[in-house]
């Protein structure tokens, strides 16, 4: 009778989900290095952002629309999000254009990876450059929705 119930049990585990993810989606290899656009000030961050890129599911994903007006600086184009979907995250300014329209932001952990733009559309030549040094500094596009 033990027998016959350890074997169900163990049969029904083998049917479950192996290698389901327990915690938050890791999208950066911690190896690739990483850094952060120095110059990049809050005030340059601040307003209204489309995520062009982002993770398929998580707080803030691709074609959403996110304001960043809450921030702290963390350090030299590093910030600390004090309201919102993201609060407590601390990003990382991985790439922002000169003309404030694009940014590639991410956290060492890989546990952020956006591409925002002022433009729900467009600036084609601005996103992919932003996949593009975001895939440098160790994240997986594959893994990320594009909008659009």
């Amino acid at each position: 009778m033990y027998r016959t119930a350890a074997l169900a049990l163990a049969l029904l585990a083998a049917c479950g989900p192996s290698g389901a993810p327990t915690g938050p989606a890791i999208y950066r290899d911690a190896a690739a290095p990483i850094s952060s656009q120095v110059d990049v000030t809050a005030a340059r961050l601040s307003g209204d952002w489309h995520v062009r890129v982002g993770p398929v599911l998580g707080p803030v994903v691709a074609g959403d629309r996110l304001r960043l007006d809450a921030l702290q600086a963390a350090g030299p184009g590093r910030f600390k999000v004090t309201r919102g979907p993201l609060s407590g995250r601390v990003l990382w300014v991985l790439w922002l254009d000169a003309d404030n329209r694009t940014a590639a932001l991410g956290s060492p952990d890989g546990k952020t990876a956006l591409v925002l733009d002022r433009a729900p559309t467009g600036g084609a030549d601005r996103i992919a450059a932003a996949r593009k040094i975001m895939a440098w500094q160790g994240y997986d596009m594959a893994r990320l929705k594009t909008a659009g």
